[in-house]
């Protein structure tokens, strides 16, 4: 009976199989207050590097992603640690790809003073992509919801 079973599982269509399995290397972060608060006293983030690669529509399950990579540090002399904040992200100007940004305040692994947020979308194919022009604003955001000084960042690429 137990084969039986076991063959009509494997003779079953997998769509997990052909999914994507890439997720985003950000999570929502939590805070103990509702409101965010701006305070000029906590410093921006310091960008290194961003990128943004677009989806090439192949046949592969990811080929349809795409990927916005930002790099951050961390500035010397805070009253936080990296650990202890997220951040907020808020466009600026340009229009992003739907999906790109994230609506809540996000944390991701931190490795000193740098981390890197990893964002994923579901780009359209590559004939109908356009020129991506955005200007992103990066806030650190405290547990108690205190909003730091802004850092901001240009993402330019061009389209299919």
């Amino acid at each position: 009976m137990k084969l039986l079973y076991l063959m009509l599982l494997c003779a079953m269509p997998a769509p997990a199989a052909a999914a994507c399995m890439f997720t985003s290397n950000v999570t929502p972060f939590q805070a103990d207050a509702p409101a965010l608060v701006d305070n000029a006293q906590i410093p921006a983030p310091e960008i290194e590097i961003a990128s943004l690669t677009r989806g090439i529509g192949g046949g592969a399950t990811c080929d349809a992603l795409g990927f916005l990579s930002v790099q951050l540090k961390w500035p010397r002399g805070s009253d936080y640690s990296l650990d202890e904040i997220g951040f907020e992200y808020r466009l600026v100007s340009g229009q992003a790809p739907e999906g790109l940004l994230p609506a809540v305040v996000v944390a991701s692994p931190v490795s000193g003073r740098k981390a890197e947020h990893q964002f994923t979308w579901q780009d359209v194919p590559t004939s109908q992509q356009r020129p991506v022009h955005l200007e992103l604003e990066v806030r650190a955001v405290t547990r108690d919801r205190q909003r730091g000084a802004p850092a901001r960042v240009r993402i330019d690429s061009p389209g299919g």
